[in-house]
């Protein structure tokens, strides 16, 4: 495994994020090669640096990666060829803002750093590009699903069905997706590469689009949700999403709809991440999944009502999250003085 982790040129990751997705990541990751997670929380720091990173289910791994702080940490380490953005993605504003101030001074040259988004939605590989203002960002679709521990912060996979994909916008990265690709297949997380990355970005963000919100809003896992009448949701969901892509020249196969429900019917143990956002008052990530069908159909002059329905519930329950983020500021502020 040493030579073929030379061939790799890949010596050092960071994995930002220590919820369920960086947690199976580094997990993997870090069994073939030195891993640095960034970690913001300092209870789920030390959980780390005590016990390491630990997946069980359907993918099994356990590691115990370098853990620090914050992004300037892990940039002053040097020597970090790669690295994974795992948060959520209504972090990727703060995240590209901790990040951008380093990438000046690494510049775009041929071994200079990779950013790699490891995140649900659409549209979160070009909005990184955008904030950074850095070409070398490259796109991954996974199909794995985690959840992670209350008590025993492990990340237990409840979906697994491989294929995953990594791409880049850009085809002159697509021999860097090609060295990621062997390395995380190493790890034992089967990637390919897919040139064509937005055809895999569309088809897992409707999918997401079309599951997640549903179970959030009943407040159930995937099985249940596909037992009851909120399946006629998911139904439209897809059918919605599908038109949009289609009609803006995406080819998913006349058998999308087809493969859509075996994915769920694989997943019916999942619950989504969102259904845990909505239950801990959390911003979900409804803005990368629903809502960017909504833009994308509006520009078109499509009509998605269902995903415009779905899109503005999960909006209000955001809407209240803001609000009371807002009211205990207010409250803490006040007792300060």
């Amino acid at each position: 495994m040493g030579s073929e982790l030379a061939e790799c040129t890949i010596q050092r990751i960071g994995v930002v994020g220590a919820g369920a997705m960086g947690s199976s990541l580094a997990s993997m990751l870090g069994q073939v090669v030195m891993t640095i997670m960034v970690c913001r929380s300092s209870h789920r720091a030390s959980h780390i640096v005590r016990d390491g990173v630990k997946t069980i289910g359907l993918i099994e791994a356990t590691a115990r990666p370098i853990v620090v702080q914050s992004i300037a940490d892990l940039m002053r380490m040097g020597g970090v060829s790669v690295v994974f953005i795992a948060t959520k993605t209504t972090a990727i504003p703060s995240v590209a803002a901790e990040l951008k101030p380093w990438l000046g001074k690494i510049g775009d040259r041929p071994s200079g750093l990779l950013v790699v988004s490891f995140q649900n939605g659409i549209e979160p590989g070009r909005e990184l590009i955008e904030l950074l203002g850095y070409p070398r960002v490259l796109r991954m679709v996974v199909n794995f699903g985690a959840i992670l521990g209350e008590t025993d912060g492990v990340a237990r996979v409840t979906i697994n069905r491989p294929p995953n994909f990594i791409g880049s916008l850009d085809p002159a990265y697509l021999p860097a997706c090609h060295r990621i690709a062997k390395l995380l297949c190493m790890a034992g997380f089967e990637t390919v590469v897919e040139p064509h990355i937005e055809t895999q970005v569309w088809k897992k963000g409707i999918l997401n689009a079309a599951t997640n919100p549903v179970c959030a809003l009943v407040n159930s896992w995937v099985g249940q949700v596909l037992d009851s009448p909120a399946r006629m949701i998911v139904d439209r969901l897809l059918n919605e999403g599908l038109l949009v892509a289609e009609a803006r020249g995406l080819k998913l196969g006349d058998d999308f709809a087809a493969d859509a429900y075996r994915f769920l019917e694989s997943a019916r143990d999942h619950t989504p991440s969102m259904v845990e956002d909505l239950r801990q008052g959390s911003e979900s990530e409804v803005g990368q999944l629903n809502r960017q069908i909504v833009e994308h159909a509006r520009k078109l002059a499509l009509s998605v009502p269902t995903h415009e329905i779905i899109d503005a519930l999960i909006e209000t329950f955001d809407f209240k999250a803001h609000a009371r983020a807002g009211n205990e500021t207010r409250e803490s502020l006040d007792a300060s003085t």
